[in-house]
């Protein structure tokens, strides 16, 4: 990667300098938080998959599927990091005179001896790890981010933290992924592969072609997204809908959620 960098000049400018920081071990866990620039809320933690190849193997890419609720999320964990690691952030961000409204993602590593280190920080719903999070939450998250962006904060009695069921995302990605995406493939989707209502489909990489038909228009093309009352059984549903679909060069990994299983 570094040679890539600096002699091959893959990356450009952006690639021009090198900065080498502590090798991380451990399992990661991207913790979101709901915040008025004071207050804050923390939603079901996910974790995210990020190489390309089932045991996480292969290149790096920007999430092959996540899974909610996780097991090493535990109250005592989310304590440490809403203390050492939100509000901290939120505290520094008020003091230099930019108070941050929104959602704070932070990509942390939990180390085998349980504690957290922050890889990054994000101001966004992560993808896919939203996919999984919101749609193993109760409904009523809408109204919380509406007076958030109107300049309120969540009604009291309101808890965020809580899911109604497990959540597996399974990323179907293109031909070429993560490196040289192969757009164009015509995708094949079963008329009812949502109606159970167990499972939903969320389009990334996709566009109508001139013929109408559902086509490959980026790397991670859609994230089919299960529910159900535990992991193994989300992760089995939504790995059985990613088999349904169709599209040529198609990549997906059948193991999300291992860690949670094993």
């Amino acid at each position: 990667a570094a040679r890539a960098m600096l002699e091959e000049n893959a990356l450009g400018k952006a690639g021009s300098e090198v900065l080498v920081e502590e090798f991380l071990e451990g399992e990661e866990l991207s913790v979101l938080a709901l915040t008025d620039g004071e207050h804050f809320a923390i939603l079901p933690p996910a974790q995210d998959h990020k190489r390309l190849q089932d045991g996480d193997f292969g290149p790096n890419t920007g999430g092959m599927g996540a899974y909610c609720p996780v097991g090493v999320a535990t109250p005592a964990l989310l304590r440490v990091v809403a203390e050492e690691i939100i509000a901290p952030t939120l505290r520094a961000l008020k003091a230099e005179g930019a108070p941050y409204r929104g959602v704070l993602y932070a990509g942390l590593m939990i180390r085998p001896d349980g504690s957290p280190a922050v890889i990054e920080f994000n101001c966004r719903f992560g993808d896919p790890e939203a996919q999984a999070i919101l749609t193993a939450m109760p409904a009523g998250l809408l109204p919380v981010v509406r007076m958030i962006a109107e300049g309120g904060w969540m009604p009291s009695g309101v808890t965020l933290g809580e899911t109604r069921h497990a959540a597996v995302t399974t990323v179907l990605a293109a031909a070429g992924y993560p490196d040289t995406p192969v757009a164009g493939a015509e995708i094949s989707i079963p008329d009812d592969l949502e109606a159970s209502g167990e499972i939903l489909l969320f389009h990334a990489g996709t566009t109508r072609g001139a013929d109408g038909r559902l086509r490959v228009s980026g790397g991670r093309v859609l994230g089919v997204t299960a529910v159900a009352p535990t992991i193994e059984e989300a992760a089995q549903k939504s790995r059985v809908a990613a088999d349904a679909i169709h599209f040529e060069g198609k990549q997906f990994r059948r193991d999300i959620g291992w860690r949670e299983l094993a």
